[in-house]
């Protein structure tokens, strides 16, 4: 019913836009001119809301640091959708609770925001609650099934309800896509190279970047520096490291059964012998060659690894290349690998996931127009001059941000390889609670039912309407 009556809304809406040459009596109020082609939306405001946190420590516009080639081209992007359309677009970035403002503004009848940009766990949570458009209504106008412009169903499966989408990402400029990335594996080159070890690229080019062969260097690469500093063969946090190893052994985070009914992998036999792997690697054998942080204060691994205290590190792709505090900003030698694979998995099992799909694009519920809306997205995110194809950003990276062709390959090859692993659905909560005083077992049992309920909540929903929608 929720989904006839978006229809009707939306041929509606169209009847407004198409109603243009009637006298001025007849016309529905927004008077939009649609002539020879052309859409004249009369001066309109669009407001476009934008809560894209993590970003920098710098000012940034669309996404991207200003006074940069990028920043640069988006500016220049708005001016002619401005001028094509007869528009006048502004951006909110303040730092204000955009649920919040779109709930209650929501239920005074109107919102004055015509689209809405956000991390992924915020759009899901406006979407369920009815707060937001469904985009397969408008979808003459957002192909939401083009997804070299719109994302991949792994990009959208957060935003995917009750057979609705409620979101796309601006996946054809360059490198926002590639934010949304967790478990890209650094490397300090300048630490393999004066250890006199085998560059990680040259295992991933092998096919020998497994498990056990990290173990194997995990002592090798633990040293004493010449300041007297221990140096770890790997930093990261507790949750980071079972979230990344989750999927290397070759099962996703979610599974069809012989039903054809969604279950979890995470308590399957094959899920658990990752668990066990990283569990072995923060509390037994090889754990005094990590440094696992327990808090999951992950803000500071980025500095830490800067300042060359492991050798390898875990990072998002934000962290990696997302702004001036970022690894390509500020280390002048370093290596992209996959996390290593277990012997069920291999290349193609990168570990990479997405926690919380940035830049997720809304139109809200109760905005002015909708198809309006749709309109000025859909020209704003047409890709930037120069960067129409994705081999032109491929490029960019070589020259910009990558020390190393096979780098380059590497992390190409986690986004195309990139799961949803819905731990903002609870799924994976486990992670977060691990620690010695029980077992890897007893730390999965005891959130199994906790699991089971939220798979029947949320997960079933989910996948049900992102196979409906995507096939």
């Amino acid at each position: 019913m929720r989904k006839i009556i978006s229809l009707m809304i939306a041929a509606i809406m169209v009847f407004a836009l198409c109603s243009c040459g009637q006298t001025a009596e007849d016309e529905t109020i927004p008077e939009y001119e649609l002539e020879a082609g052309s859409i004249d939306f009369r001066g309109a405001e669009f407001s476009f809301a934008q809560r894209n946190e993590e970003h920098s420590t710098g000012e940034d516009y669309f996404g991207y640091v200003v006074n940069t080639e990028f920043a640069d081209l988006a500016m220049r992007r708005i001016k002619e959708v401005e001028s094509k359309y007869n528009v006048k677009i502004s951006v909110d970035s303040s730092g204000s609770d955009i649920t919040n403002l779109i709930v209650s503004m929501s239920l005074s009848g109107i919102v004055p925001y015509d689209a809405l940009q956000a991390q992924s766990s915020t759009n899901a949570g406006l979407a369920r609650a009815g707060y937001l458009y469904d985009l397969t209504v408008l979808g003459d106008v957002i192909n939401y099934l083009d997804a070299a412009k719109w994302g991949t169903k792994e990009d959208l499966k957060p935003v995917c309800w009750d057979g609705g989408l409620f979101g796309v990402i601006p996946a054809a400029w360059p490198m926002l896509k590639y934010r949304s990335i967790d478990g890209a594996m650094v490397v300090n080159e300048n630490i393999i190279s004066r250890l006199s070890q085998t560059d990680p690229r040259e295992f991933v080019e092998a096919d020998d970047w497994t498990w056990r062969k990290l173990e194997e260097l995990m002592p090798i690469y633990t040293h004493i520096n010449d300041f007297g500093d221990e140096v770890k063969a790997l930093q990261t946090t507790v949750h980071w490291l079972f979230r990344t190893i989750h999927t290397t052994n070759g099962e996703t985070p979610i599974i069809k059964d012989e039903k054809g009914e969604f279950q979890l992998g995470l308590h399957s036999p094959i899920t658990f012998e990752a668990m066990q792997t990283a569990w072995n690697w923060t509390f037994g054998e090889y754990s005094t060659y990590v440094n696992i942080d327990l808090s999951n204060n992950w803000t500071n691994m980025l500095q830490n690894f800067l300042d060359g205290k492991s050798v390898l590190t875990l990072m998002n792709g934000t962290d990696l290349c997302g702004g001036e505090n970022s690894i390509a900003f500020n280390m002048e030698n370093f290596g992209i690998v996959p996390f290593p694979h277990g012997p069920n998995g291999s290349l193609k099992n990168t570990g990479s996931t997405i926690t919380t799909t940035r830049f997720t694009t809304s139109i809200p519920a109760f905005c002015k127009e909708p198809v309006m809306s749709a309109t000025i997205l859909d020209a704003i995110y047409e890709p930037l001059p120069g960067y129409e194809t994705e081999d032109d950003t491929i490029e960019y990276m070589r020259k910009q941000y990558f020390f190393d062709d096979r780098d380059v390959h590497n992390f190409v090859e986690m986004y195309k390889t990139i799961l949803y692993n819905y731990r903002h659905e609870g799924i994976t909560d486990v992670y977060i609670n691990i620690r010695d005083n029980k077992t890897m077992q007893e730390s999965l049992d005891s959130i199994a039912d906790a699991d089971e309920a939220n798979r029947i909540k949320y997960i079933v929903n989910m996948e049900s309407t992102a196979e409906e929608i995507f096939g």
